[in-house]
């Protein structure tokens, strides 16, 4: 594992990583990317789900999912928020019904955003210990949590990149592009 890969830095056996970077090129191709950062999304879910049912998680995944959370979810949250839904509003078509369903989907990420810090709280405490035990309320939120957004992901994947691939020109696809490289510091 390289030393930026995550994961870096615990007591434990180098793990794999529960999410794969994406590779930055991806962002020349700005819905692939979204896309790309969905799959990702499901995988942390899926350890959520398993975390919340084991009840307990080793330090290196809690790690690992604070990371993502942290990091990588504003990150994409910005990305549909700042740059791809906006661009979608100005060229959808009123028979795309698209209004309704993407305010929905920013007041999702809003929502969502305190079972986040409940989240990324629990599995940060006490960072010394190598399992990180989680407690039932937190359990609860874990669960809730990943029904939301897989539900926020169906409609994200199944209807608005589905029409973004339409809609979207290649000059907006390119601000699209400009934008998640500004984000992230990529030129």
């Amino acid at each position: 594992m390289a030393t930026g890969d995550l994961g870096i830095g615990s007591s434990q056996p180098a793990q794999e990583p529960l999410v794969e970077p994406i590779p930055f090129t991806l962002l020349d191709e700005p819905l692939d990317y979204i896309f790309a950062d969905h799959f990702r999304q499901r995988s942390i879910l899926a350890a959520l789900r398993r975390f919340a049912a084991a009840g307990k998680v080793n330090r290196s995944e809690a790690d690992m999912v604070v990371a993502y959370l942290e990091r990588d979810l504003p990150l994409h949250h910005d990305d549909e928020d700042e740059d791809l839904f906006p661009a979608l509003r100005r060229r959808a078509l009123p028979e795309d019904d698209l209004g309704a369903v993407l305010a929905r989907l920013r007041e999702d990420h809003r929502q969502a955003q305190p079972m986040v810090e409940m989240i990324t709280a629990s599995l940060s405490a006490h960072p010394a210990r190598d399992i990180v035990r989680i407690d039932s309320s937190t359990r609860e939120v874990m669960l809730a949590y990943a029904a939301g957004e897989h539900r926020h992901l169906a409609i994200e994947n199944g209807i608005v990149l589905a029409i973004a691939r339409i809609r979207l020109t290649r000059n907006d696809l390119k601000a699209v592009s400009r934008g998640m490289k500004l984000r992230r510091g990529v030129s």
